[in-house]
């Protein structure tokens, strides 16, 4: 079929108009994808900027250059400024697939770097203020940071200065809560940014911001905490009088360690004033006649101890309690009083002789590997070796104690991160241990945990609380391994099964000897005793039968305490398992389908190996910390761990 003329003169504009038409809309598509090129190229790169520069304005945060810090900060803000800018065009592609969501997490990052930076500006105003009080110039501290003017160490401040920087800490207690909250917020949404953002550059630009707030939240919660203790400990307004407990881990006992060694420490204005060390023998013997207390029966009955004296005074796991029983024992005995309670192990000062070196004192050279046995082995009997009295057999440990402290005066401001941090780790993991009997900073150490308080905020509970009783210094040799387990019988009653395997690699030595412990377990209040195995009457040298022995339940702390004794000698096993019938309240959870529970770490304790075998006769929905993935999709929750700390666990039916 053929056209006429006047039909092709009719319809040519038209085709000629859709030709112009669709050119047009090319060329306009074409230059919004450009735009939209060069505008995420833009964004992108401001980004970098932006993250690099609050990079760098921790890095001179860390270095106490706040002032520099502070015009990082202003550099990230003008950058995170600069890629808002391009925002409104990546918008325009919010209905493209992947694409647009990609996009939207870009203005989500933007928007959350403009909260980091409001965030952190007080931080380091805050900063600011302290260096200044301390006196040191911006131009010194740049050249102490590169090496060319000696840096400067806590010593070198004056006591006035000192002063003047830890109160304007103290002061700050609030405003740091409230950045606290503010950087927390940030942390949260990078976090759910992470979750939900396309694998892309998106995570490239977020992931080492989100790693940056996270440090500094975590050390923002640290320092906040630790203003609140400040005009208690370091006797800011009124000299603060503390009571140090030298807490032997190798012999563990219910409140952190032996109690071989106390000290009495006084500071005033952020200044140590006196700090002496005293074997506790020295203070017991002399009151041995007046001291009137009753030891507590299992250390009457596998110890041989009547009389209730200072050194064994932390039988409580709960640090709070020990340390009121020990203020008032130790002045009864002939002590001072004291407002505060520091408890520490070896463990502790191992961390801290990596960051100050090896110390050498009395002709021992004390190293992180070895201060726990070398310090042992003086006190036993090199003292002797070296001709002198018993009386003085400790003084190498007010010696290590003196240099110790004058060593960590002496570190470079570069090394005090490391203090914080290792001082973090040991109060987390009750290596150090605090108590004031000032009301409300005694609730600012409990609620920080720091306090080794046996507190649970859980219907179940578990605590497995050992006393070395008279093996000497055997604990690192005895490794444990804890096991819990739960479930429903053939009978429809709800059991549970603690186990303890003790397994003792050591040998017969001058510190080793067979392990002899008296065991607690906590459970909660309403938890009744089925049966134990793996009890003894006493060790094998004093019970050849292997007879069974008692087991003692007590209502403490709320909760009820299952204790009895076991042992094991070098080279072999033992495992100690309670049997026991749920309490209702935790029943009731179980049914209700939300069950949670904590485990509490003894003070002292090593980091030991604990499993988690929960059976709950229906599935597991969700669970905190979460199973692997092959125990999904379950009737049970598995975990294996190690308890290194406090432990709670949540889960869903």
């Amino acid at each position: 079929m053929s056209h006429s003329e006047k039909y092709l003169e009719r319809h040519h504009p038209r085709t000629h108009t859709a030709r112009i038409i669709l050119v047009v809309t090319v060329t306009i598509v074409v230059l919004w994808v450009v735009a939209v090129m060069v505008s995420a190229t833009q964004v992108f790169a401001h980004m970098l900027d932006a993250r690099d520069a609050l990079i760098q304005a921790k890095e001179e945060a860390t270095a106490f250059s706040f002032t520099s810090a502070s015009s990082s900060l202003e550099r990230a803000e003008e950058a995170f400024a600069a890629s808002e800018r391009f925002l409104p065009v990546l918008s325009s592609v919010s209905w493209v697939p992947v694409v647009g969501h990609t996009m939207a997490s870009v203005s989500d990052v933007v928007r959350s770097g403009h909260d980091l930076v409001e965030a952190l500006q007080p931080f380091f105003d805050l900063g600011e203020d302290v260096v200044q009080l301390s006196g040191l110039s911006d131009a010194y501290l740049a050249q102490m940071n590169e090496g060319l003017v000696p840096t400067v160490t806590f010593g070198d401040l004056s006591t006035q200065t000192k002063r003047a920087m830890l109160t304007r800490l103290s002061a700050s207690a609030e405003d740091l809560d409230l950045l606290f909250a503010r950087l927390d917020l940030v942390s949260q949404e990078l976090t759910i940014l992470a979750q939900e953002s396309p694998i892309g550059p998106v995570l490239t630009l977020m992931d080492p911001l989100r790693v940056q707030v996270n440090e500094l939240t975590a050390e923002l919660d640290f320092l906040r905490s630790l203003v609140r203790l400040l005009p208690t400990f370091a006797g800011l307004e009124d000299e603060a009088t503390s009571l140090l407990l030298f807490l032997n881990n190798n012999e563990l006992r219910p409140g952190g360690g032996f109690m071989g060694t106390y000290g009495v420490l006084k500071t005033s204005g952020g200044d140590i004033t006196e700090l002496e060390t005293t074997d506790v023998y020295a203070l017991d013997d002399a009151a041995s006649d007046t001291v009137t207390r009753t030891a507590p029966s299992p250390l009457q009955r596998y110890n041989e101890t009547t009389k209730w004296f200072f050194r064994d005074s932390n039988w409580s796991p709960d640090f709070a309690v020990s340390s009121m029983t020990a203020s008032a024992m130790f002045l009864e005995e002939g002590g001072v009083p004291v407002e505060n309670v520091i408890g520490f192990t070896p463990t502790f000062a191992a961390d801290l002789l990596a960051i100050t070196g090896p110390i050498t004192v009395g002709g021992q050279t004390f190293t992180p590997e070895n201060v726990a046995d070398a310090l042992e082995y003086q006190v036993e009997y090199g003292y002797a070796e070296s001709g002198k009295p018993v009386a003085q057999r400790k003084e190498i440990l007010a010696d290590l104690v003196n240099e110790m402290k004058a060593r960590l005066y002496a570190l470079p401001s570069a090394s005090w991160q490391k203090v914080f941090d290792v001082t973090q780790k040991a109060l987390d993991e009750k290596q150090l241990l605090l108590f004031s009997s000032v009301g409300e900073v005694e609730n600012v150490i409990t609620r920080l945990g720091w306090g080794g308080s046996v507190d649970s905020t859980t219907v179940d509970a578990l605590m497995i609380v050992d006393a070395n009783l008279a093996s000497l210094k055997s604990d690192p040799a005895v490794k444990r391994e804890v096991t819990y387990t739960l479930e429903k019988d053939s009978s429809d009653q709800w059991i549970g099964r603690v186990s303890i395997h003790y397994i003792h690699t050591g040998d017969f030595d001058w510190k080793t000897t067979r392990y002899r412990t008296y065991t607690r377990v906590y459970l909660p209040v309403g938890t009744e005793l089925i049966d134990v195995e793996g009890s003894w009457l006493n060790d094998k040298t004093q019970n050849p039968t292997g007879a069974k022995g008692p087991v003692d339940v007590e209502q403490e702390l709320g909760l009820t305490s299952f204790g009895t004794f076991t042992s094991v000698e070098p080279g072999e096993e033992n495992t100690l398992t309670f049997t026991v019938a749920l309490s209702p309240q935790v029943i009731e959870t179980i049914h209700n389908g939300d069950y949670a529970l904590s485990v509490l770490k003894q003070a002292g304790a090593q980091n030991n190996a604990l499993t988690l075998d929960l059976n709950f006769d229906k599935n597991v929905t969700h669970a905190t910390p979460s199973e692997d993935e092959g125990e999904w999709g379950d009737a049970a929750y598995r975990l294996n761990t190690i308890l290194d700390q406090d432990l709670q666990i949540g889960i869903r039916l």
